[in-house]
């Protein structure tokens, strides 16, 4: 038993498209079913995230048996309010009215399937809202409208956790839930039940260093779930876990640690052109590595260098654990 509690989105386990293959890198979609099998016979492996759409036409109760079978528990559910055409001008923040409700309504039918299901947890990735010029939208009339849908969908059921997920830019050049700070902002004005969930890619995407955004929203009790992936720091490539940053993603670990964060770790990556169990395994490998140099890491020695400021000196006790003689 490691430190931490690991989840898998379902995604990142039956191939992906991108915009160049369109069909996927994969023969075919894999159902449901199978997609959960394949979670639960991963070592390390206890939930799973789904997007809201994956359990529109699907019997809950086989789908809670599928979990039961496998050993598993949803943890979030992503509200698709992206994946549709007339949500290209936003969906939560749209101008019209009608268009507008029908993505808090898919929102809120989300959080009713968190309550049949057991899940804690929403997640709101707001794609489709932003904007991609200057001009574009009223920001004033933006941020309110931002604002009233999330305390709409917040105040539904307030037994359930509404995760603000954010991320610079794609779809949107420009999402409106683009940083840590924003994201702090809006989980502080819209309820207790409001936090966020840090993404480690989008938080290199947006210039952060990823554990001081974890101290951030942790300080404030607004961290509710955490999605873990590597990336090159200017795009979201949902990479292997620890196979681009190892310091950084040390770091990382480190201060959940030191934050007693007793949330779930879900694997949010897209192995397009890789096997995604095998994708996801060495996450969970790389991780539980990282585990092991946090329990020979000096601490003490640490916080001593830390005080110093000498960059010299949290190095070299970093090294020692990452690199023992």
């Amino acid at each position: 038993m490691g430190k931490f509690k690991y989840a898998v989105g379902l995604w990142a386990l039956g191939g992906a498209a991108d915009r160049y293959v369109p069909k996927g890198y994969t023969e075919k979609a894999l159902p449901l079913k199978e997609l959960i099998e394949i979670a639960g016979s991963i070592d390390g492996i206890d939930g799973i995230e789904t997007m809201s759409h994956q359990l529109d036409s699907i019997n809950l109760s086989d789908f809670m048996g599928w979990l039961n079978d496998n050993n598993l528990k949803q943890t979030s559910i992503l509200a698709n309010t992206f994946g549709d055409r007339k949500y290209k001008l936003g969906s939560i923040t749209h101008t019209d009215k009608k268009i507008r409700q029908d993505a808090i309504d898919i929102c809120k039918k989300t959080v009713d399937l968190a309550v049949k299901t057991e899940c804690p947890a929403v997640c709101l990735w707001l794609g489709s809202d932003g904007f991609d010029y200057s001009f574009q939208v009223d920001y004033v009339k933006h941020w309110t409208t931002l604002k009233d849908s999330i305390i709409e969908i917040a105040n539904y059921n307030k037994d359930i956790n509404i995760c603000l997920e954010y991320k610079l830019k794609e779809p949107r050049k420009y999402m409106t839930i683009g940083a840590v700070g924003k994201s702090l902002y809006l989980a502080r004005e819209c309820g207790e039940n409001v936090g966020v969930t840090i993404d480690f890619g989008h938080s290199l995407m947006a210039k952060e260093k990823p554990a001081e955004s974890v101290v951030l929203l942790s300080t404030h009790k607004k961290m509710f779930n955490v999605h873990m992936n590597d990336a090159y720091g200017d795009w979201d490539d949902d990479l292997i876990a620890v196979s681009v940053h190892p310091q950084e993603s040390l770091e990382f670990m480190y201060y959940l640690e030191v934050m007693k964060y007793d949330g779930w770790i879900g694997l949010d990556i897209f192995p397009f052109r890789m096997d995604g169990r095998t994708a996801a395994d060495l996450c969970i490998k790389n991780l539980r590595s990282l585990e092991k140099i946090l329990d020979c890491l000096d601490r003490d020695k640490l916080i001593k260098a830390m005080e110093s400021l000498d960059a010299g000196n949290s190095q070299s006790v970093i090294r020692d654990a990452l690199f023992p003689a």
